[in-house]
């Protein structure tokens, strides 16, 4: 198969956009990097930057962004990110043959709070019926527009993977298993890709990512909150190396289940969110990421953020850090896509 090359994304429609994504699969697997042309560990807002730029001499392929405060009528995210500049670089990123996957942590429609505040039954009260249900289809409608919006600077529809709800399994999101049960979790799912389809969304491909398991992952467990597969278009997990010794046995047992369960259901699959706090080990992204998930059929890797007012809060590259120069050895593997 031919070296993968980098051209602007001719994908408008979230058919074509699978199908892109199908084909570098086959190739290989895409890194991917939170936030990557916002901030960085020293730095916020400097147009053309980038830590994985400046760390190992290549731009993400894929760019994960975060839809948050957008519900509120904000002019940024809960990041601090202007939504006008989130809009250009998304553009930029399609123009350079970027993928783009959208997460949001809305804040929580009952109490006020943000996302991780998982009191109030919210999950209850925004479902149809509920006492916040117009508030919450006010908000969909918002975040709607601006999905709408994503637009190339020739007007072309700009497709996008959207990741709601993610890491259900855990219990610090209202909408997770301590305020909500997985039969809510699958009608706030499947409500929300209706009303999406309903207010004429048409550029998006869900994605469903639980968290790691507190045990070794199984198929039952993995799929306890799965909406359907006409819901869903990718499969995807949040491992991060919390547990370092831990970390490798996490990703392959559960890596293994997302495979199984992809290929019986016939979804792309990824990795959707990992990393290691501020990577402390200087081989960790070599020896225990990548020879961990370079076998396995990922559509792509995303790495959390590198976050400019949170020094524990590093998750990718460094610019001049142990930690980047070994980064440098996924680039020189074949099955990595730059």
């Amino acid at each position: 198969m031919a070296p993968f090359k980098r051209q602007a994304l001719r994908a408008t429609t979230p058919r074509a956009l699978r199908n892109v994504l199908a084909s570098r699969s086959r190739q290989g697997i895409m890194i991917g990097h939170q936030d990557d042309p916002f901030y960085g560990t020293t730095w916020k807002f400097e147009e053309g930057r980038s830590d994985m730029l400046e760390a190992v001499g290549v731009r993400p392929l894929v760019l994960g962004c975060e839809l948050g405060g957008l519900e509120l009528g904000w002019d940024h995210n809960i990041d601090g990110v202007p939504f006008t500049t989130m809009f250009k670089e998304i553009q930029r990123q399609v123009a350079r043959g970027g993928i783009v996957t959208l997460s949001w942590h809305p804040h929580n429609p009952v109490t006020g709070g943000d996302a991780w505040d998982a009191k109030g039954n919210a999950v209850t009260a925004i479902l149809p019926g509920g006492a916040q249900n117009k508030k919450f289809k006010e908000w969909l409608g918002t975040v709607a527009n601006f999905l709408k919006s994503l637009k190339t600077a020739q007007g072309q529809t700009i497709p996008v993977i959207f990741r709601p709800w993610h890491e259900m399994n855990g219990g610090w999101f209202w909408w997770g298993k301590t305020d909500c049960t997985p039969s809510e979790y699958k009608q706030l799912f499947q409500y929300t890709v209706n009303t999406f389809a309903e207010l004429g969304v048409r550029n998006l491909l869900y994605c469903y990512s639980p968290n790691v398991a507190d045990q070794d992952e199984t198929v039952e467990n993995y799929m306890k909150y799965y909406p359907g597969d006409e819901y869903v278009s990718m499969l995807g997990t949040d491992i991060y190396a919390w547990s370092p010794e831990k970390y490798v046995h996490q990703v392959k047992t559960t890596l293994d289940v997302v495979k199984k369960v992809a290929q019986q259901h016939h979804k792309l699959m990824c990795f959707s969110e990992t990393g290691y706090q501020n990577t402390p080990k200087a081989n960790w992204f070599y020896d225990s990421l990548w020879t961990t998930i370079r076998n396995y059929p990922l559509s792509y890797v995303l790495l959390w953020r590198n976050a400019w007012d949170k020094p524990k809060e590093n998750f990718g590259p460094v610019p001049g850090s142990a930690a980047a120069e070994n980064f440098k050895k996924i680039l020189a593997d074949k099955r990595c896509l730059k």
